[in-house]
């Protein structure tokens, strides 16, 4: 039985507390402490508190005075680095929540950490864990479908003034008060898997796929530092076409819950074309390939991938290597850029516990459609 501690009990982590309380067992895996200066808030405390799990406020408590064989770092993006880090050093392989960090320089310095100490390191992209996509990368990477030509995948998904002002107010920034990094975004955290998906899926193995020819709109209606809508295109280093699109600016009558399609020499693979969540190829003479529902809120998958990593029956679906180049991208969004400029105020629609686009989805979807960067005068800034 592998000890675990896991650090971040609130919002997603509450999530981890129930899987490694009603399935740890069964995995190899016993949760025998958290760091959490906030633990008696988390959506868990009651089963936290039956079950006299360990409490400390940091990791570094914790192992000041104990060891454990796994750490799970579930915490907001400033804090992944020295986190990971103090569990690497404290003797821990770590599991850690998607983005690696907010930057690149942060998340090279967590590897070079991680190969000092010898340590095993998985990332939580939660789609490189999921059977079907797995089933799916496999067949792709064993060239069943020809060469990948192009790639293109849309979310819209509204967020209120709730989400952006959750917990400490991270949501949005660009550095935390002490200067470290965040660049939380809509690229970097509630559709970052769907970004990753596509640089991992067009990679050779699991490391993921460098970019090139990269070109970008990005915008803003809520009062943040970074930018609530993007849209991008770039190359990846096989030479396919990349688009992603997605936006928080968009009313809850538009949303639009992921969608993709990567067209290969012989077939397209598609999500959600005509079920939500169902992952199918088909091939130009009419062959298909149902892969099924895909369900990218699988701790109930990512669990097990871990546990066999880590115990070294398994494969590491998510590395590190492949996290790097998902904050790679978003740093290019940066270049030569201090702000991100802000829609204009007639065009953005106030409700009393959010604000939208006017026009904004239909211009998402014409992008999408098409494969392309907005033209002049079509986003409203």
């Amino acid at each position: 039985m592998k000890s675990v501690l896991l650090v971040g009990c609130g919002g997603y982590g509450a999530g981890y507390v129930n899987a490694l309380l009603d399935n740890g067992a069964s995995l190899g895996f016993s949760l025998i402490a958290i760091a959490d200066p906030f633990a008696s808030s988390s959506a868990a405390w009651e089963r936290i508190r039956e079950n006299n799990i360990l409490l400390y406020d940091t990791p570094e408590a914790f192992y000041a005075a104990n060891k454990a064989d796994v750490a799970i770092i579930a915490t907001p993006i400033m804090l992944h680095a020295r986190q990971a880090i103090a569990c690497l050093r404290g003797g821990s392989d770590v599991l850690l929540e998607k983005p690696i960090t907010g930057s690149v320089k942060e998340a090279e310095e967590i590897l070079r950490v991680r190969d000092e100490e010898g340590k095993k390191l998985m990332l939580g992209f939660q789609w490189c864990a999921n059977d079907p996509m797995l089933a799916f990368k496999r067949d792709a990477d064993a060239g069943k479908f020809g060469k990948l030509l192009s790639m293109k995948a849309l979310v819209l998904w509204p967020r209120d003034f709730a989400y952006f002002n959750r917990g400490t107010r991270w949501a949005g920034k660009k550095y935390a008060k002490d200067g470290t990094p965040i660049f939380d975004s809509i690229a970097s955290n509630a559709t970052a898997h769907y970004l990753y998906n596509m640089l991992w899926t067009a990679g050779e193995g699991y490391p993921a796929t460098d970019i090139t020819d990269f070109r970008r709109a990005a915008a803003k209606a809520n009062d943040i530092e970074t930018y609530d809508t993007v849209i991008l295109t770039a190359k990846t280093s096989g030479g396919a076409d990349l688009f992603f699109g997605a936006s928080h600016a968009i009313s809850r009558a538009e949303n639009q819950n992921p969608i993709f399609a990567y067209r290969f020499e012989k077939a397209t693979a598609y999500f959600s074309r005509e079920e939500e969540k169902r992952l199918e190829v088909i091939f130009d003479d009419g062959e298909r390939i149902d892969y099924g529902l895909s369900d990218n809120n699988a701790l109930d998958q990512k669990l097990p991938k871990a546990a066999a990593f880590f115990g070294g029956t398994g494969e590491n679906y998510c590395p590190a290597e492949g996290a790097i180049r998902h904050i790679a991208l978003l740093e290019k969004m940066w270049e030569n850029t201090e702000v991100m400029p802000r829609f204009r105020e007639d065009a953005i629609v106030h409700e009393p516990d959010m604000v939208w686009v006017k026009g904004l989805a239909d211009v998402m979807h014409k992008c999408y459609e098409e494969a392309r960067l907005p033209k002049e005068g079509e986003l409203p800034l």
